[in-house]
């Protein structure tokens, strides 16, 4: 098996986006990141589920990245269980209660040199798919034009996200957040590890084991791939991640200022010390057995060819 057994977990699609962006909203809203990045998000919530839809859909859409998502049944009440603020135009339709949904997602991205770029992926919602459907239609296109309008709009609602305005950010904070945490990465050679970028659970669904089991999975990917793997912690997920085996290795900290005197920090964490190295090894054992295949492959067409033209040959003299 190329992967850990996905269990109760599933692969994200780009049509699971809208309720990603709900459910990642309303739980990072707890993380003192949040606070210090988007100190304005009680005002224009609608652009931090924007900018959430985008970051998903890039990674899920990113060869180089893994999102998978646990379900849960649906409290209708789970708006009522988090501090954040959550609009009404979110463009997911909620379910009756009790019906499966999505309350946690992780989105890991690879190493560079790992086997597991482009797959475990899902392309529900992707443009192919949308070639097909309007292809499926015509011709001719026996739906009444509203009929078919609300069809094109509920099949593809989600292949492009709105653009962010970013009101809720604070841009300054937003930048120097990136640039410290790429600089930690980078001091202590974990830039090319493989990353969890973002890990979340609903608030409402907190304490059933979701995050564990999201966890696991990535810490299992590490492991069975011997490739190192790191997270920038929140205070709120570290003693989790600590019991999967991840230790620290740096603290990144942004210090408070007048626009924040609280300023944020959170714990780098690192799994899989001991592989460092071997992910390289691994990249050119690969690059040595493709060369090599790619070899057998060439001297078995060369010889056809020439078996072929000597038959040729011989059948022109009469030889064969």
């Amino acid at each position: 098996m190329d992967f850990p057994p996905l269990g109760h977990l599933r692969i994200a699609s780009p049509d699971d986006v809208p309720r990603i962006s709900v459910v990642a909203t309303a739980a990072f809203r707890y993380s003192p990141l949040f606070e210090w990045e988007r100190p304005n998000h009680a005002k224009y919530p609608e652009d931090t589920l924007e900018s959430y839809r985008a970051q998903f859909l890039d990674a899920i859409q990113s060869d180089d990245h893994i999102v998978l998502v646990r379900e849960d049944a649906y409290l209708r009440d789970e708006n009522n269980k988090t501090a954040a603020i959550i609009p009404d135009n979110t463009g997911w339709t909620a379910p009756k209660a009790g019906e499966r949904v999505i309350v946690g997602v992780i989105s890991i991205k690879l190493d560079p040199g790992s086997p597991h770029v482009g797959k475990l992926k899902s392309n529900n919602g992707n443009v192919t798919a949308f070639i097909a459907f309007i292809a499926s239609l015509t011709p001719p296109i026996s739906k009444s034009q509203q009929e078919f309008s609300s069809m094109v709009t509920n099949h593809c609602r989600y292949l492009a996200t709105p653009h962010s305005l970013n009101r809720d950010l604070n841009q300054r904070h937003y930048d120097e957040w990136g640039l410290l945490s790429a600089t930690a990465k980078r001091k202590n050679r974990v830039h090319r590890h493989s990353t969890i970028s973002m890990i979340v659970v609903h608030p409402a669904y907190w304490r059933r084991g979701h995050g564990t089991q999201l966890a696991t999975w990535a810490r299992d990917l590490s492991r069975m791939d011997r490739i190192p793997q790191c997270v920038s912690a929140a205070p709120m997920s570290q003693c989790l991640f600590m019991s999967l085996g991840f230790r620290e290795i740096d603290a990144i900290v942004a210090e408070g200022d007048k626009d924040d005197p609280r300023g944020v920090k959170t714990l780098l964490l690192e799994f899989g010390r001991e592989y460092r190295g071997e992910p390289y090894q691994h990249m050119i054992l690969r690059w040595i057995v493709k060369v090599t295949k790619d070899s057998l492959v060439g001297l078995v067409r060369w010889t056809q060819r020439t078996l072929n033209r000597m038959q040729v040959q011989g059948n022109e003299k009469g030889v064969w």
